[in-house]
């Protein structure tokens, strides 16, 4: 692999900066690498450990609210499971591969290097999956802790931005999502998606937006591939530093600060100094995270290539949290 171009192409002059208030597109050239053909996803998946390996089901075309599924892939090769999604109900992730698997760590790296170029901005840590997801598969409407972006690779999808305010997520559920209480997921209404920004994914299309903006995904009619970053630039880390320490007294100790997302900037550095000795003493927490059972294994000869466990199956599936 030898390409000397940027690999994050250069943001319209309407679309520069951060992504504080509004979404913003761009342009990539990773499949110029070579990494995303069937072969190399199936050799990837092979050398991912199975302990950041997630195998997910949900209906075809699912609604907004509706959660996935948690599998597993026991005994099956990586050109199998990657057959299994192509064909079946199934959506898959190797986590953190980008920047931990040898192969994809480098392009990672150029590639975030280029895109803080683009927005003028020092990212201080950096994380990225590899989504693999069958047709019609979807992701609920949840929003992530961090800075988050789409690089898409393969396939088509539509992905639907809210406005990370209290009318579609509130304080309470964004310090439950960064305390590890839930799944990332939050209330939904169908209402809301009439506010929402829809962006259709072509291949070497990209997306960030704003901190704690919710977010929904539906894929089209052939197999999807796209990395999910997720970042942190200084006034996140400040951000979620308020959150994270307000929320933690709320639950814990019943001490409240005020509003976490209307923090004054001159106290995040106090809040973002709290939370690193609170984060610790959560380490060792239960959570849903942690719990989340698995209900299927993957079996090219079962519908929809999934297989239900004793107890379990398709009706009804998991629905986000209220």
């Amino acid at each position: 692999m030898t390409i000397t171009e940027p690999l994050i192409q250069p943001f319209p002059l309407d679309h520069q900066g951060m992504p504080t208030d509004a979404v913003v597109r761009f342009r990539h050239r990773l499949n110029d690498t070579g990494l995303f053909t069937d072969e190399a996803l199936a050799r990837l998946i092979d050398e991912q450990p199975r302990d950041r390996f997630d195998v997910l089901t949900m209906r075809r075309n699912p609604p907004g609210g509706e959660r996935w599924t948690a599998g597993e892939a026991h005994g099956l090769s990586g050109a199998e499971i990657l057959q299994a999604v192509k064909t079946g109900a199934l959506w898959v992730s190797c986590r953190r591969a980008m920047e931990m698997h040898p192969r994809y760590r480098p392009v990672f790296e150029r590639a975030m290097a280029d895109y803080a170029k683009e927005v003028g901005t020092r990212v201080l840590s950096a994380s990225a999956s590899v989504l693999i997801s069958g047709p019609q598969m979807g992701i609920f409407f949840h929003a992530d802790a961090a800075d988050t972006m789409l690089w898409h690779l393969r396939g088509t999808k539509t992905m639907l931005v809210y406005p990370a305010t209290n009318d579609f997520i509130t304080e309470e559920a964004m310090e439950a999502i960064l305390l590890k209480e839930n799944l990332s997921d939050a209330p939904y209404d169908e209402a809301m998606d009439a506010t929402a920004e829809r962006i259709v994914f072509q291949p070497g299309d990209a997306a960030a937006w704003p901190l704690h903006g919710p977010h929904r995904v539906l894929n089209g009619d052939s197999l999807n591939v796209s990395i999910s970053v997720e970042y942190t630039t200084p006034t996140s880390a400040l951000t979620n530093g308020a959150f994270y320490t307000k929320g933690w007294l709320r639950r814990r100790a019943g001490v409240d600060l005020g509003s976490s997302r209307a923090t004054h900037p001159a106290l995040k550095p106090l809040f973002w100094a709290a939370s690193k000795p609170l984060r610790v003493l959560e380490r060792n927490r239960k959570t849903l995270e942690r719990t989340h059972p698995r209900c299927f294994d993957v079996d090219l000869t079962a519908p929809d290539c999934v297989r239900w466990r004793p107890g379990y199956g398709p009706r009804p599936l998991m629905m986000a949290a209220e």
